[in-house]
């Protein structure tokens, strides 16, 4: 039957090819925020790496910096490079910790990077993590969501030592390709996992893990709170 001739009476609509993750994002602007240095390493280093890789503007937003600022902050940088993405620091000048400042100048923070950048995605820790300060990170950045439209994800619960923390995915991106870029730009953190002789190989496993679940070498899991479509 021709087109023409079907019950409808007109061509059919042509549909878009599936656009894959990286490519969502492509010529845009992605914030990826963390609580401190190494924390957007553990949790989606690769995705970030891939995202860049397929040409988005990454920034990372660390909101703070406890302990010897200068060597972390210098760390940080290291491992942004590694990754290709800009590195922010929000509580910057000094050592300081997510406690030092009350919910809403937290809140002002997040707001004030969001207004300079206008994301189209966001990402930032999730409600489960066990650490508090990822916490009030994660509180502070929901109400950036009524800014303007950007797609809001979570992202693994992370730290230096394994935690049993609960966290289920919702979607899975293939970082096959940006895993060793991973794994290099948590090594870059030399003052919390070389110096102290803590391993990190554990989150290698955990993105082959995830990989199994969507029939991939590696994956990172991601929760979506919301997702803009066009």
């Amino acid at each position: 039957m021709n087109a023409a001739d079907s019950p409808l009476g007109r061509l059919p609509v042509a549909r878009k090819a599936a656009c894959s993750f990286p490519a969502r994002y492509a010529g845009r602007t992605v914030l990826a925020i963390g609580a401190h240095p190494d924390d957007i390493e553990l949790g989606i280093g690769a995705t970030v790496a891939l995202l860049a890789q397929a040409g988005a503007r990454v920034v990372m937003a660390v909101c703070s910096v406890p302990g010897d600022y200068d060597r972390r902050r210098a760390e940080a940088l290291d491992a942004a490079a590694i990754l290709g993405c800009e590195l922010r620091i929000l509580m910057d000048g000094g050592s300081r910790r997510i406690e030092d400042v009350k919910g809403y100048q937290l809140v002002g923070m997040i707001d004030d990077v969001v207004r300079d950048l206008r994301p189209a995605a966001l990402l930032t820790h999730g409600s489960t993590d066990f650490h508090g300060d990822h916490v009030l990170v994660h509180h502070a950045s929901v109400p950036a969501q009524r800014l303007h439209p950007l797609d809001f994800y979570c992202y693994l619960p992370t730290m230096v030592r394994p935690v049993p923390v609960p966290f289920q995915p919702r979607a899975y991106i293939d970082v096959s390709s940006t895993i060793e870029k991973k794994i290099a730009a948590i090594a870059a953190h030399k003052s919390q996992f070389g110096a102290r002789g803590i391993s990190f190989d554990y989150y290698r496993e955990i993105a082959h893990l995830n990989g199994a679940m969507c029939g991939v070498e590696y994956a990172e899991g991601l929760d979506v709170g919301r997702m803009v479509f066009a």
